[in-house]
């Protein structure tokens, strides 16, 4: 330990953090020792969005470590974050995988910590549960001349702590560093603590292969709802990683004990909403299993009361409640959240009204958020609501005119086109955006205002629509000469244009040289957007049913793909046809390389777009 007189020692301003220099370092390290906790908690804040920036070490981080093992026994303020640092150190994975510069500062904080941690051992006495908690945690890097007596002390604290949460974590460390991980675990089964018994499950589990062994998952499901087993997303075990993480990747294998835990974590009051996130990860990554898991999402409702999660659990609902057998009982559910005064929370509620047709969306809230009434809109033919959900409105953020009509414009026959041109118009001065330009570019309908604005908003150098406007305008009759220059400008540039190209069709001819340039990019996006361009152009799909069929994958190039495959109507190869329904199969897993939170947005639109095209299969 270093004291913070010998905080001079070390040329702070040699070493660097994540936002350059150190030199701010030994203010931040004596704030601990001050008076004011508010300057302490700054302190401790700084040192952990620099010298420890979203958990990469960094050589000020390193050198820090003495000092701040000095503060976590002698300082006044923050002791349990100055050890959480320390811990924090030596990186979250066992492995250093990452670049060299990173790894080679997580070894030499583990170092660090072990060096400091013979002195550090004696906190696991202290009264402070957050303190002993993390003395474990840097015990993690127990090593050499450190390692046998935090095996005693380890011992110790797991067998006599008060605290559940830190007998847990002690056992998790303990497993790991006495070389007897499965013995040491299965004895812990017998445990009288809930939370001690789901950390031995669960590392049990991770070395086993499945069919999971019942007996552990069993324990695992029974136990894992404890609140002191924590399982909190967003902190991780240094050289463990998080508990969230560990249970996602070993019940990702296991669709029905994702069910099982999700049902069982909710009853057991959702805490930390574990089983919430396991009900959201099941719809998100097993199609076939969305009802039950929306059903599980209306049994968390009650429990969820943190603002971050019952907003996610609701837009999940939200995002699965069209493929829900009872629609109607999900809306009567969140009707209570559509008036909660976080808007986070009450706008998925209102959308969730909106997708199901409630009219009640009306009048549960004097002013719904405007992507649920847009919702509601594309889900009724009354004329009212839909000039109502096409008035632009004010974003919250930075004032500008939007519209959040996406839905309803997918709905928009040419009857309703005409019926509510003077709004789209209107909407298309105030704010312009793309779907909007090509329903109007494609509606046949020249009215002399909306081709006045279309030209106005064409004749906007650097406006980022100017190309889509120019485009929309000849599909209704103007001179293309305009727009062929635009796009082919564009076009010189990149891949920007290659929508508006194949919106031109036949007229879009003299662009067909830098159209074709693109089919062999080096952009996945790009060739299958030139491959429909080619496509729309010259009429001839020969040239681009392979380039589409190349990207014929789970993606959303691939959705795109499967779009345009759907508009040329030719018979796809065997093998695809066979991807499409696996694709659509009842069993079909989702993303497993990714965190899903709520909902599997890619996949959901990938199915409905596969339906369609197989459905158009011999």
């Amino acid at each position: 330990m270093r004291t913070p007189e010998e905080l001079g020692l070390v040329d702070w301003a040699e070493l660097g953090h994540a936002f350059g220099s150190a030199a701010e370092v030994p203010h931040w390290v004596r704030a601990l020792y001050g008076g004011d906790a508010a300057a302490a908690d700054r302190a401790v804040d700084l040192l952990f969005d620099r010298a420890l920036h979203q958990g990469a070490a960094s050589s000020a981080g390193v050198a820090a470590v003495p000092y701040l093992a000095h503060a976590a026994v002698h300082g006044m303020h923050r002791r349990d974050r100055a050890l959480a640092f320390i811990a924090g150190t030596g990186g979250t994975e066992e492995d250093c995988w990452y670049e060299e510069a990173w790894a080679a500062a997580e070894l030499a904080g583990r170092a660090r910590a072990a060096a400091e941690l013979p002195l550090l051992l004696r906190l696991l006495g202290d009264a402070d549960v957050e303190v002993r908690r993390q003395v474990v945690r840097v015990a993690r890097w127990a090593a050499g001349e450190s390692l046998p007596p935090a095996v005693t002390a380890l011992t110790e604290c797991f067998r006599a702590d008060p605290s559940a949460w830190v007998r847990a974590e002690a056992l998790e460390v303990l497993s790991r560093l006495d070389g007897r991980r499965g013995e040491v675990l299965r004895a812990a089964l017998a445990d009288p603590a809930p939370a001690v018994r789901a950390t031995a499950a669960l590392g049990l589990l991770e070395e086993s292969e499945l069919p999971y062994p019942a007996e552990l998952l069993e324990v695992l499901l029974a136990d894992g709802g404890d609140p002191a087993f924590r399982v909190v997303r967003d902190e991780w075990f240094p050289g463990v990683g998080s508990t969230e993480s560990r249970v996602q990747h070993l019940l990702d294998a296991d669709p029905d004990a994702t069910r099982a835990a999700a049902a069982a974590w909710i009853a057991a009051g959702d805490h930390d909403a574990r089983g919430t996130r396991r009900a959201l990860r099941l719809a998100a990554r097993w199609p076939g299993r969305e009802a039950p898991a929306l059903d599980l999402l209306v049994a968390a409702l009650p429990h969820q009361h943190d603002g971050y999660w019952r907003a996610n659990l609701l837009r999940g609902l939200a995002e699965g409640v069209a493929r829900h057998p009872d629609p109607a009982a999900l809306a009567a559910a969140v009707l209570p959240d559509t008036a909660h005064p976080d808007r986070r929370v009450a706008e998925p509620a209102q959308l969730l009204l909106g997708r199901t047709g409630d009219a009640r969306l009306l009048t549960a809230v004097p002013d719904p958020a405007p992507a649920a009434l847009d919702a509601l809109a594309a889900r009724t033919p009354d004329l009212a609501l839909r000039r109502r959900a096409l008035a632009p409105y004010r974003c919250p953020g930075d004032g500008t005119d939007r519209s959040a009509a996406d839905e309803l414009l997918d709905a928009l026959t040419p009857a309703d086109t005409a019926a509510l041109l003077p709004e789209l118009t209107r909407l298309l001065r105030a704010a312009p955006h793309r779907k909007l330009l090509h329903l109007l570019g494609g509606s046949g309908l020249a009215d002399p205002r909306l081709t006045t604005a279309l030209g106005e908003l064409a004749a906007r150098d650097g406006h980022p629509l100017q190309a889509a406007a120019a485009v929309a305008a000849v599909r209704l009759g103007a001179d293309p000469g305009p727009a062929l220059r635009l796009v082919a400008e564009r076009l010189a540039q990149g891949r920007g244009a290659l929508v508006e190209a194949a919106r031109l069709g036949p007229v879009g001819a003299p662009l067909l040289p830098l159209v074709e340039r693109h089919l062999a990019g080096s952009d996945p996006r790009g060739r299958v957007d030139a491959a429909e361009a080619l496509w729309r152009i010259t009429g001839d799909p020969r040239r681009s049913v392979p380039v589409l069929l190349d990207a014929f994958r789970p993606t959303w190039t691939g959705l795109r793909a499967l779009t345009v495959l759907r508009r040329i109507g030719r018979p796809l190869p065997a093998e695809h046809r066979a991807l499409l329904d696996s694709w659509l199969s009842p069993d079909h897993v989702g993303p497993s390389e990714e965190e899903v939170f709520w909902y599997d947005r890619l996949g959901n639109r990938l199915r409905a777009e596969a339906r369609l095209l197989r459905a158009r299969q011999p």
